[in-house]
């Protein structure tokens, strides 16, 4: 596994075998990665629902499931014109 301090190394090796109108463009794609950093969306951990009782009461028959399947299901495959 490569560590921070090789890969630094590796980069600062690389910069130094490159033409000086493309130490421009490194520069440039510099300040985009530390604009990306300083301005992503905060992640929010995630945090679970409970959805106990959701379908209380609600009673789904054996014809309902056919009918809805084979609505998903009937032109499974076709192609649209």
């Amino acid at each position: 596994m490569t560590t921070r301090v090789g890969l630094k190394e590796q980069v600062v090796a690389v910069l130094d075998t490159l033409p000086e109108e493309t130490l421009a463009e490194v520069a440039t794609f510099l300040d985009y990665l530390q604009y990306r950093l300083e301005h992503a969306p905060q992640q929010t951990p995630y945090k679970p629902v409970a959805l106990g009782g959701l379908w209380e009461g609600v009673t789904i028959t054996e014809e309902e499931i056919v009918e809805v399947r084979r609505e998903m299901w009937g032109n499974f495959g076709e192609r649209e014109p």
